[in-house]
């Protein structure tokens, strides 16, 4: 699933750049409706299993940015388990356009930087933090424990990605991002093969991850818009992975609307 409203794209609209005075201006939190649509993300997630005789949920998974672990905290509350995990490998796409929404002169949470066009900079006219490797830049547990709105603890776990190598000056290729997705799905699906596994992450991502496992084009899966759904099956041949696709961007729980489009 797709984290849920972000307060700085909010502000944005109102004509206020949150991202300039922000602390961690890469880190968003929810607004308010955002934790909403969590939660009504993890009652629709329920019908959704049941409706299709699937177990409920029992392992979950966050990317480690603040609005994913908020939504998906809101989420699991109905599902009954007592505990999320960060995977660095649910992390947003790690490339020139998300460096640009928060680490140029003028940034404002703009997908691929303000307006005006993506022209080149000097190294003195960055934030300095988009040369840390990216990992430096998340949330440990730790941190999101410490944030009223994420609900469940967060269990400390080594990510079985790791974004420690990226960098401003070691950017995250499309072909790498679809690659990252589909290693890290696969993975946790294989370390949990007889239960449900709920990762929320973002709109890329998120679109990223139907394009490998399906081999379709996401415009056949419509807009990932805020705390949409997507629930696929998988079985194993020998060493080939087999998917099936059960809902794609459903969000029948904000009453069909599709809000927030595919920009995470």
């Amino acid at each position: 699933m797709r984290h849920g409203e972000r307060v700085d794209y909010v502000n944005k609209a109102a004509g206020i750049n949150w991202t300039a005075t922000a602390d961690r201006p890469w880190d968003t939190l929810l607004t308010d409706e955002g934790c909403s649509q969590g939660a009504a993300a993890g009652t629709r997630i329920a019908e959704i299993l049941r409706e299709n005789g699937l177990e409920q949920p029992s392992v979950v998974f966050t990317s480690p940015m603040r609005r994913c672990g908020e939504t998906i905290s809101h989420a699991a509350l109905n599902f009954g388990v007592s505990s999320i995990s960060i995977e660095e490998g649910l992390v947003e796409s790690i490339n020139s356009d998300w460096y640009r929404s928060w680490g140029v002169p003028g940034a404002d949470s703009t997908w691929g930087g303000p307006r005006g066009g993506k022209r080149d900079f000097e190294k003195e006219e960055l934030d300095e933090r988009v040369f840390q490797p990216a990992t430096e830049l998340y949330n440990t547990a730790e941190m999101m424990n410490s944030y009223d709105n994420v609900k469940l603890p967060v269990e400390v776990r080594e990510s079985f990605w790791t974004a420690k190598d990226r960098t401003w000056d070691n950017l995250e290729t499309r072909p790498d991002q679809f690659s990252r997705l589909r290693a890290t799905v696969q993975h946790l699906c294989a370390e949990h093969p007889s239960k449900t596994v709920v990762c929320c992450s973002h709109g890329g991502p998120c679109t990223h991850v139907f394009e490998e496992l399906m081999g379709k084009d996401w415009r056949e899966a419509g807009e990932c818009g805020y705390a949409a759904i997507s629930v696929y099956k998988w079985e194993k041949d020998g060493d080939e992975w087999k998917w099936t696709m059960v809902v794609v961007n459903d969000c029948g729980h904000l009453g069909g609307k599709t809000l927030g489009g595919i920009i995470a």
